[in-house]
């Protein structure tokens, strides 16, 4: 069976999970990868900082 890489796509939403989880990500640089993706930054943005899990 021949494995695939990931795709462009796949590949921006992995960097933007990883940005998302350091501390030093600023809420621009989410705003411009999520929009990268296709993905509304505000579901992003709210998912992130409603999330009441989070530690401040």
């Amino acid at each position: 069976m021949t494995r695939y890489g990931n795709g462009p796509l796949a590949k921006r939403l992995l960097a933007l999970y990883d940005a998302l989880q350091r501390r030093d990500t600023s809420v621009l640089q989410i705003v411009e990868m999520a929009s990268s993706c296709g993905i509304n930054p505000r579901h992003v943005l709210d998912d992130k900082f409603m999330n009441r899990n989070w530690e401040a």
